[in-house]
C-alpha cells in the first residue's frame, strides 16, 4: 500500500467524521446532515441539545467513521464477522472513491461534540425539569434503572388527612404515618397555620400564636363551618380565592410529605428504581355530582403542578398569586391527581372482594366535622362490578360539630371518651335536636335510594331468595324473616354508641317498615388483605378505608354512577286486599 493512498484514506475519514471543519477541536460545533431520522436513542433530550458521549466517539468505526446507535459497551465482544458485517468498505470502486455520507444519529442541525461539562450540564438540566424528586419523571432508561409505580390515596377529611400509598406492581397497599410515633396518630390535620408575617404551615408544624384555618373542604364545597376569619398579609383568609388558594397550598403538602416519607421509610422498594408518582383524592358524592368539583379539580390540578414544579409558596400572598397565575396552565398541563367520590373509595375492600353480594346498601362516614351519608346498588356481571349511587348527602353533623354543639372548648381535639363524657352530660334539648338532625339525613338518604330503585325491598330488592316464600303469615311481613338493609359504618365517630343508636333509631321513627324498607344491620367493612395496617387492629381500618380504597389507581376499581343520573322510578301498583264476592265465588263455597 502506497503512502499517498494511506493519507487519502486517513482525509477521507475525516471528512466523514467532521465535514469541512477542523478536527483539532472535538469540542467545535459540526453540521449533522437531516435528511434521515435514526431510531429513537435512550434519552427523551430534545435532539436540538442532545449531548454526545464521549463512549460514542471512542467506538467510531476506524474503517468507516460510521457512529454506532448504541453507546460503546467495552464489556461486549463482537466476533470478527459480525464487525466485517458492519463495516462499510470505503476503497476506490472502478478507479473513484465513493462519497459516503455518515449514518445520521438524529434529526438536528447543530450538535456538541464532546462530553464535557456543557454535556452533564444539559443532562442536569433534563433530570431536573422531567422531575426527578418530582411527580413528572424521567425515562428510566435514560438511567438504566427500573420504575416503581406509587399511587397515593389522599382521604382529605374535614378534620383530619389520612393517606396510603400503594405499590401498583406488587398490589399492596400501606398506611403513611407521617411523624407519628404510632399508626394510630397518623392523622394529619387538615388545617393550614397562617402567622403574622403570612407564612404557611401545616398544623403540626405551626408556631405558637399563628392563625388558623380549619374545615378547607367544607370551604371548597361552599358550605364554610366555623367563625369569620381574618385579614393576613392582606389577603381575607375566608375569601374565595383565599380558600383555593390555601386548599392547593396544603394538598400540595401533603403531596411532597406523603413522598418523603416513602423515600425514608421505603428505601428497599426504591433502591435502584425510579418512583413513578400518580394520586387520588376524596371527594364527597353529593359535591362530586354538582358544580363543586370544577372547584376541587382546580384545587387539584394547581397542588400537582407546584410539586412537579418543586415550588411551593412560603406566605399566603404568593399562594393567592401562584394560583391566580396557575389556575390558568391547568388544560395544558397533564395532570394524574383525580378526584374521585369518597365512599366509592370507602366500599372498594367490599365491593372487590369475592364474598360481596349484589344488592342495596348504605354507607354513613361519621368524621370529625361532617357525616357523609349514600344509599347504592352493587351490580357484579360476570367480574365486572359496577357501584350506582342512588343518594348522597354530607352535613355538618361529625364528632366535632356534635362536642361544639355541647360547648366543648376544644372541638378539634375531641376523641371517643370524651365525646362519651360529654353526651352523658349534655344538655338533653341539644342532644334531641342534634339526633334528630342525623335521623333526617339518614332518613333522606334512604328514602331517596329507595324512591329511585323503586322495588320493594321487603320482598324483592334485596330480600334473601330462600326467604321470600316463606315471608308472609297471615297476609302481613315477619321482620325476622326478612333480609336486613345492610348499613356500613366508617370514620372516626364508627364506634359511638350515640351515632349508631341515633342512625339505627331512625326506622321506627321515620316509619321506614311502612315504607317497604327492612330493618338496619349495622355494620364495618372488613380490612383487607393487601393492606399493611402498621400492627394497627383490624377495627382500626375504618379510619383508613377511604384512603385504602384510593390508593388503587385511577380507573381500576368499579365503573360509578352518581345520584343526577338516576330519576326516581315509577311507582309500584297498590295492592287492594278485599273481600271477594259471593255471588262470583259461590262455587267455592257451595
Amino acid at each position: 500500500m502506497m503512502f499517498g493512498d494511506w493519507r487519502q484514506r486517513l482525509l477521507a475519514l475525516r471528512d466523514r467524521l467532521f465535514g469541512e471543519h477542523s478536527a483539532t477541536d472535538p469540542l467545535e460545533e459540526v453540521e449533522i446532515p437531516t435528511d434521515e431520522v435514526a431510531p429513537p436513542g435512550p434519552s427523551e433530550l430534545p435532539a436540538e441539545r442532545l449531548p454526545l458521549p464521549t463512549e460514542v466517539l471512542s467506538s467510531v468505526s476506524r474503517t468507516s467513521g460510521q457512529v454506532p446507535d448504541q453507546p460503546y459497551d467495552p464489556a461486549s465482544k463482537k466476533s470478527k464477522a459480525d464487525r466485517k458485517e458492519k463495516t462499510v468498505d470505503s476503497r476506490p470502486k472502478n478507479g473513484r472513491r465513493s462519497a459516503q455520507k455518515p449514518t445520521p444519529v438524529a434529526n438536528v442541525k447543530r450538535l456538541v461534540v464532546g462530553a464535557g461539562r456543557a454535556a452533564k450540564h444539559l443532562v442536569a438540566e433534563h433530570n431536573e425539569k422531567r422531575g426527578g424528586d418530582g411527580l413528572r419523571q424521567h425515562d428510566a432508561r435514560s438511567t438504566g434503572r427500573d420504575q416503581v409505580f406509587l399511587n397515593l390515596g389522599i382521604d382529605f377529611g374535614t378534620s383530619f388527612t389520612k393517606v396510603c400509598f400503594r405499590d401498583v406492581g406488587t398490589e399492596d397497599s400501606f398506611l403513611v404515618t407521617f411523624d407519628a410515633i404510632s399508626a394510630h396518630d397518623a392523622l394529619l390535620p387538615s388545617i393550614v397555620a397562617v402567622d403574622k408575617k403570612g407564612t404557611l404551615y401545616t398544623a403540626d408544624q405551626a408556631p405558637r400564636g399563628a392563625v388558623l384555618v380549619p374545615y378547607l373542604k367544607m370551604r371548597l364545597a361552599g358550605s364554610p363551618i366555623g367563625e369569620d376569619l381574618p385579614v393576613v398579609d392582606g389577603v381575607d383568609l375566608g375569601s374565595r380565592e383565599a380558600t383555593c388558594a390555601l386548599a392547593s397550598w396544603f394538598l400540595a403538602r401533603v403531596l411532597s410529605r406523603s413522598q418523603e416519607w416513602i423515600r425514608k421509610h421505603e428505601r428497599d422498594r426504591l433502591k435502584n428504581r425510579i418512583p413513578v408518582w400518580s394520586a387520588n383524592i376524596g371527594v364527597p358524592v353529593e359535591h362530586y355530582d354538582s358544580v363543586a368539583i370544577d372547584t376541587f379539580r382546580r384545587v387539584l390540578g394547581t397542588s400537582w403542578i407546584w410539586v412537579a414544579n418543586a415550588r411551593l409558596p412560603k406566605t399566603v400572598g404568593e399562594a393567592v398569586s401562584a394560583y391566580r397565575r396557575d389556575v390558568d396552565r391547568l388544560e395544558g398541563e397533564v395532570s394524574d391527581f383525580h378526584a374521585v367520590p369518597e365512599i366509592a373509595a370507602a366500599v372498594q375492600s367490599f365491593v372487590m372482594s369475592r364474598e360481596a353480594v349484589a344488592g342495596i346498601y348504605v354507607y354513613f362516614d361519621i368524621g370529625g366535622g361532617t357525616v357523609d351519608g349514600v344509599a347504592f346498588k352493587f351490580l357484579n356481571h360476570h367480574g365486572e362490578r359496577r357501584v350506582n349511587f342512588y343518594s348522597g348527602k354530607v352535613s355538618p353533623l361529625g364528632i366535632s360539630a356534635l362536642a361544639s354543639a355541647l360547648g366543648s372548648g376544644s372541638p378539634r381535639d375531641i376523641d371517643e371518651k370524651k365525646l362519651k363524657r360529654l353526651i352523658s352530660n349534655g344538655n338533653f334539648e341539644v342532644l334531641g335536636g342534634f339526633e334528630h338532625r342525623v335521623r333526617q339525613l339518614v332518613g333522606e338518604v334512604v328514602i331517596t335510594a329507595k324512591r329511585k330503585d323503586g322495588r320493594n325491598w321487603q320482598e324483592d330488592a334485596i330480600q334473601d331468595q330462600d326467604a321470600r316464600k316463606t315471608i308472609r303469615h297471615l297476609g302481613g311481613l315477619d321482620r325476622k324473616k326478612m333480609a336486613p338493609l345492610v348499613v356500613f359504618l366508617g370514620g372516626g365517630g364508627a364506634p359511638s354508641a350515640w351515632y349508631q343508636t341515633a342512625i339505627s333509631s331512625t326506622y321506627d321513627k321515620f316509619q321506614h317498615f311502612a315504607n317497604q324498607i327492612p330493618p338496619y344491620q349495622l355494620v364495618e367493612v372488613a380490612a383487607p388483605r393487601d393492606l399493611d395496617m402498621k400492627g394497627l387492629a383490624s377495627s382500626d381500618f375504618r379510619r383508613f378505608a377511604i384512603s385504602y380504597g384510593l390508593s388503587i389507581p385511577f380507573g381500576e376499581g368499579p365503573e360509578v354512577g352518581l345520584p343526577s343520573q338516576f330519576a326516581n322510578a315509577e311507582p309500584l301498583p297498590v295492592r287492594q286486599n278485599r273481600v271477594a264476592d259471593y255471588l262470583d265465588s259461590k262455587d267455592a263455597y257451595d
